[in-house]
C-alpha cells in the first residue's frame, strides 16, 4: 500500500549543488545498476538498471553517478525518465497524485537530506522505501529528446487549431516548430472545467458563428485567480480568443491564445 507523503514546503530545489553536494560527499556508485546480460545489451550508456529491488541509499548513490556522467557530456538535465517494475503513486502537487509504470521528474536531495522526485521546479516530494523498491531503471531526458518531444508537442495542437480562428498561424508553426518551441514552449491547457458550462456553450457558439465573446470570473478573497476568456472577429475574417488567468486582484498571470473552443496554449507570463 503506498503512502502519500508530506508535501517539502519548507525545502527549495537547488538540483545542481545537491548534486555537487552528493559527488563531494563520495555518494557516487554503479554496483547498485546491475548491467543488462551480454545477450540484452543496453543500447543507451545512460540507462541504469536495477535487477533487484534497491534500497533508497542504493538509487540515491546510483543515480548521483549517473548524472555525474551525463554532466560531463551533456551538461545539466533537469528530467529522468522512472520505469518501475509495477505502477507507482506519486504526488505531482497538494492535491493530485498520478499512478504509473513510468514518470517523468526532477530527481534531487532536499537541504534536510532527503531523496526526492518533483513534477514542479522548487519543491517536491520524499520517494519512500516502496516506491523505490519497485524502481527498474532511470534514463536522463537529454536535451534533444526534449526537443523532439515539443516539436511533436507543438504539430499535434497546430493541427487542433480550429479553421474559424488565428488565421495563418497553423501554417507557421508546422513551418517551423522548433522556433515556437524555442520562443513559447509546447504548454497546452484544456479549459473544461474551469468555466460553467453555459460559458462553454457560448464560446463554442462564437467560435462556430465567428462572433464576439466576453467572460470572466473573479475569485473571492486574495487567493486564487481570476480566469477570463475573449473571443474578437478581425477584419481578416478569423476570430482571435485568448484565456487569461491573472493572481486575485491583479493584472499579472499566465495568458494563452485560445485555439478552440476547449484547448489554449500558452503565449507568455506577466
Amino acid at each position: 500500500m503506498q503512502t502519500t507523503l508530506p508535501f517539502i514546503t519548507d525545502e527549495t530545489i537547488n538540483p545542481l549543488a545537491a548534486w555537487c553536494t552528493s559527488i563531494a560527499a563520495g555518494t557516487t556508485a554503479t554496483s547498485v545498476a546491475n548491467p543488462a546480460p551480454a545477450e540484452n545489451k543496453q543500447t543507451n550508456p545512460f540507462e541504469v538498471r536495477f535487477e533487484f529491488p534497491p534500497k533508497i541509499n542504493e538509487a540515491e548513490k546510483a543515480i548521483a553517478d549517473l548524472k555525474e556522467r551525463v554532466y560531463e557530456k551533456h551538461g545539466y538535465v533537469r528530467e529522468f525518465l522512472l520505469t518501475f517494475s509495477q505502477p507507482v503513486t506519486l504526488q505531482k502537487n497538494r492535491r493530485k497524485t498520478v499512478t504509473s509504470n513510468k514518470a517523468k521528474v526532477g530527481i534531487f536531495v532536499s537541504t534536510k537530506g532527503n531523496f526526492c522526485y518533483t513534477f514542479a521546479k522548487r519543491s517536491g516530494y520524499v520517494f519512500d522505501a516502496t516506491q523505490i523498491g519497485h524502481l527498474r531503471s532511470v534514463v536522463p531526458v537529454l536535451p534533444e529528446d526534449k526537443t523532439a518531444a515539443d516539436v511533436k508537442k507543438v504539430l499535434s495542437f497546430a493541427n487542433r487549431i480550429h479553421p474559424n480562428a488565428w488565421a495563418g498561424l497553423k501554417e507557421e508553426i508546422i513551418a517551423d516548430p522548433e522556433s515556437y518551441v524555442k520562443n513559447y514552449g509546447p504548454t497546452v491547457t484544456s479549459i473544461t472545467g474551469k468555466f460553467p458550462d453555459y460559458v462553454l456553450e457560448g464560446i463554442k457558439e462564437a467560435f462556430r458563428n465567428k462572433t464576439e465573446y466576453k467572460y470572466r470570473s473573479y475569485t473571492n478573497g486574495k487567493s486564487g485567480r481570476d480566469l477570463s476568456v475573449e473571443i474578437k472577429p478581425y477584419d481578416d475574417g478569423s476570430l482571435r480568443a485568448w484565456f487569461t488567468s491573472e493572481f486575485s486582484g491583479c493584472a499579472n498571470g499566465d495568458y494563452w491564445l485560445l485555439i478552440n473552443p476547449t484547448t489554449a496554449i500558452f503565449k507568455e507570463r506577466d
